[in-house]
């Protein structure tokens, strides 16, 4: 037991303290300084423009829907529908995909290297047990188990963008994604007492299904931070593919990794109120309800970071607390974070509020949905405002409230 509690207290300082020592290029992020303020989105961000998605009758924007921006493409997805809108990167309506014939637990990814759409579940014929799932992954070299899984894809290249029947692999098996080449990652967290061998560790990195590099060991047995829980590690993506930010859970420290490389760059100082209790290291949960009920009581508490975008002055961020979600910009010059919500648009930017998590970033540009409602709205309220040209004709053909806008936009590099 004792042995046990220095195990843990350790790996926790590992996560907590190790950016403060040692590397005097690690920057600090002060997460809410004592007078963040209320600022104008125009401080942070300009270079405002649309691009009008052609109207179609019966097609809008969910109320719960993700974006991918490709070089030739926009896609919308609609969780809750099941669909994926296909748009040309001017706007022209291309193709409606329906998913929901793929059954529960088919989610669409964007793979950016294969220019495809992937789906990846369970197969419906076999009901897995916990301990059927670790003893598969533990055996997933054996092609037998390649049966308990289904994989499909759309590739975009194929004008027909019909959903096609893939191959199981080994990559789909361990949970790997295409990093860059021939190198995957995995990033899943689990802990079992089913397994036999308790090392493991945070991030994988695979080339030709062959393991070359891994870091941020833990126990995956009876590791008290991962019991009762499914986490992930974070990989963000910078304009390099082999360049990536990379953030834990329950850690403060946000890394980069450089093809085979880690070193941490950013150490969030976190207020006492946001900090992790450091018995969550050390004090091993009784059951899932004892972690649920920690969970509720902090709420607050800092669980990890998402969505990471650097540029020259600013980084643009969102955190995941335990019961709540914000996020956040920061100002490297003066080392200053607000909060978004904090953060107003004005009829300057047509009363958008762009900084929010439902943005995504595609070179130097970030990229929102917006509801056509809202910007038809403004200009009735605002006549003495001129439309921009690229919405001229779409604002005249009142379109449906729910239909689509990109918005894109860039965080700004000079004061």
């Amino acid at each position: 037991m004792r042995h046990f509690l220095r195990y843990s207290i350790i790996i926790a300082l590992a996560c907590l303290f190790n950016p403060l020592m040692g590397n005097a290029q690690i920057q600090k992020i002060y997460l809410l300084p004592k007078a963040p303020g209320t600022e104008k989105q125009s401080k942070f961000i300009d270079s405002i423009s649309f691009t009008p998605l052609e109207i179609k009758d019966g097609i809008g924007l969910g109320s719960y829907s993700y974006m991918e921006v490709t070089n030739d493409n926009f896609l919308l997805f609609d969780y809750t529908n099941k669909t994926i809108l296909l748009y040309d990167r001017n706007g022209k309506f291309i193709h409606q995909i329906n998913y929901k014939k793929l059954g529960d637990g088919f989610y669409p990814n964007y793979y950016e290297d294969l220019n495809r759409i992937s789906f990846f579940g369970n197969n419906k014929n076999y009901a897995l047990t916990p301990k059927d799932r670790i003893q598969i992954k533990l055996d997933y070299k054996n092609p037998r188990n390649q049966k308990y899984f289904k994989q499909y894809f759309i590739d975009l290249k194929d004008t027909t963008y019909t959903i096609q029947k893939g191959t199981v692999d080994e990559n789909n098996i361990v949970g790997a994604q295409p990093f860059y080449g021939n190198y995957y990652w995995q990033g899943e967290i689990s802990t079992s007492e089913l397994f036999k061998d308790s090392m493991e560790h945070e991030v994988k990195i695979y080339e030709n299904k062959k393991l070359v590099q891994s870091y941020f060991p833990y126990n995956r047995i009876n590791e008290p931070r991962y019991l009762y829980t499914q986490e992930n590690v974070a990989r963000h993506r910078t304009d390099s593919p082999h360049v990536n930010f990379i953030t834990r859970p329950y850690c403060d420290t946000i890394y980069k990794l450089d093809r085979d490389k880690m070193k941490p760059v950013y150490h969030l100082v976190i207020p006492l109120e946001n900090s992790v209790p450091p018995s969550l290291f050390t004090t091993p949960f009784k059951n899932k309800t004892e972690r649920e009920n920690f969970e509720r009581n902090n709420g607050w508490a800092v669980r990890q970071v998402y969505n990471f975008h650097e540029t020259p002055r600013f980084l643009f961020f969102a955190i995941r607390f335990f019961s709540n979600f914000e996020t956040y910009v920061y100002q490297k010059q003066g080392n200053i974070t607000y909060k978004t919500k904090s953060i107003k648009a004005d009829s300057s930017q047509y009363n958008l509020q762009l900084l929010d998590n439902n943005t995504l970033r595609k070179g130097d540009r970030l990229y929102k949905p917006q509801k056509a409602g809202d910007l038809v709205t403004f200009f009735e309220q605002h006549k003495d405002i001129p439309v921009p040209k690229e919405l001229d004709a779409f604002i005249k053909q009142k379109p449906h409230p729910a239909s689509p806008v990109i918005v894109a936009f860039k965080l700004k590099t000079q004061p």
